[in-house]
């Protein structure tokens, strides 16, 4: 019901828009048609020129400016879509940022979904910053965020960047096990890329921490310190691999 009437008072699709000349256009008739056997009967005669006027402008009038009126108010919705939509993604690298991969997880513990996660750190990321310059490094995040992008596809999945050079992927549908396995997969894809950066060859890697939600999380932050401290060890044991959260 109130899904109902908040389309009407505030349409936010084009169908919506519709409903809304198609209501307020229904409302103008109905005052013009009341408003007519109004005059009629407190002048005592058949509708002249002023009652006609009175029926025909506002039945003119009420599409065309109710339908101006809509379409403003969809240009709104889509600019707030868009001030929202850019508000959650990073700019270097295209993907989710930090908000946009916090409100992903918040929609994932408030449906009970089961949330895994999987964080890259690229390895030896100043040696390549040093050695090809920082556009170079900012190539490299980029490229791995599509590299991961692509390894997800799933309306179940999200990749951002939680800073610096390091990258996570959310998922919401698979176990501990199933996400080790996702994550191997995204490790060799990007072992198996190449970058071209002004024409130089850059050749990266990842060390991959995974973690998946226990019982007991509320929240996101205690997964993230689960497949971080993986990440580590995976760094400990010589990077290039995935470790699993103990």
């Amino acid at each position: 019901m109130m899904y109902k009437l908040r389309s009407i008072v505030e349409p936010r699709t084009r169908r919506e828009a519709i409903r809304f000349v198609v209501a307020y256009t229904s409302v103008a008739a109905i005052f013009s048609v009341s408003f007519a056997i109004l005059s009629i009967h407190t002048i005592g005669s058949g509708p002249d020129a002023f009652i006609r006027a009175a029926i025909i402008i506002p039945l003119i009038l009420a599409p065309p400016m109710s339908w101006i009126v809509a379409n403003t108010m969809l240009r709104y919705e889509a600019m707030r879509q868009e001030l929202a939509r850019v508000v959650c993604i990073d700019p270097l690298s295209g993907v989710l940022n930090r908000r946009g991969l916090q409100q992903f997880a918040e929609l994932g513990f408030a449906a009970g979904a089961r949330l895994s996660a999987i964080i890259f750190d690229v390895d030896r990321f100043k040696s390549i910053n040093d050695t090809y310059g920082h556009a170079a490094g900012d190539a490299v995040i980029a490229q791995l965020a599509r590299i991961i992008a692509a390894s997800g596809n799933s309306g179940n999945f999200a990749v951002g960047r939680l800073g610096g050079d390091e990258l996570a992927a959310f998922f919401t549908m698979l176990s501990l096990e199933e996400t080790m396995i996702r994550a191997e997969s995204m490790r060799q894809a990007i072992e198996d890329a190449v970058l071209i950066h002004d024409g130089r060859r850059i050749m990266v890697t990842a060390s991959i921490g995974v973690a998946a939600a226990e019982p007991e999380d509320a929240d996101l932050n205690p997964i993230l310190k689960r497949a971080d401290q993986a990440l580590y060890a995976a760094k400990s044991a010589g990077r290039n691999r995935v470790r699993a959260a103990a």
